[in-house]
């Protein structure tokens, strides 16, 4: 059996403005994220894994640094795991697209598998890419940690559960919130979903952050 450990990136400066980041508003993380991701390290000092994996992102790539050097190991960066491709709401603000696109935007918030971004990816691209990349994965015989975004760790859950992928908000998932998954031989069991206890008094405002 592995265990795979699946992490949202920690806060980054457009989750603080409230901006949608996508592929391509490709910020750094917040000071408050940094924090978040010396504590997750922290944590790791504990944990025995094989390997680290992260979507190449800047937020994502940092996060995972942080527990990679605490642990003296590399960082192993996967395409397939990188945020949905939002297309013209990248950079900007949720408060400019609810503005701009009103029914598209309540389509994302309620019906995610009926959403095609303008200009970017339709999220059922953004499911069929991450299922089949898990589908492999998940064979490893490593622990590992995954350092991946909200949408894709949503979706691999999912999956897990057999969740119909309008149901994808009913939980929520903190900077660096945890969620580990048993593997045995390709089969899967959600263990904990979203374990931000180590966090203590950095978790933030979720509602700030475009999701």
């Amino acid at each position: 059996m592995a265990t795979i450990y699946l992490v949202r990136h920690a806060e980054s400066i457009a989750n603080t403005q409230g901006t949608y980041q996508g592929i391509t508003y490709d910020t750094d993380l917040s000071e408050a994220g940094k924090q978040q991701a010396e504590a997750l390290a922290r944590l790791f000092d504990s944990v025995e894994i094989g390997q680290i994996i992260a979507s190449p992102l800047k937020r994502t790539m940092q996060t995972a640094a942080f527990v990679a050097r605490a642990k003296d190991m590399e960082v192993f960066a996967e395409r397939q795991i990188i945020e949905t491709n939002h297309g013209q709401w990248e950079g900007k603000h949720k408060d400019e697209i609810r503005r701009t696109w009103p029914r598209l935007y309540r389509k994302w918030q309620r019906f995610p598998s009926s959403t095609k971004f303008p200009d970017g990816e339709h999220f059922l691209e953004t499911q069929k890419r991450v299922v089949i990349w898990w589908r492999e994965f998940s064979q490893t015989e490593k622990d590992s940690l995954v350092v991946s975004h909200d949408n894709i760790i949503r979706v691999i859950v999912a999956k897990i559960l057999n969740m119909k992928l309008n149901r994808i908000w009913k939980f929520h998932l903190q900077p660096t919130a945890i969620t580990q998954i048993n593997s045995t031989n390709g089969t899967s069991a959600l263990v904990r979903l979203g374990d931000g206890k180590h966090l203590e008094d950095l978790s933030v405002n979720l509602s700030m952050h475009a999701l």
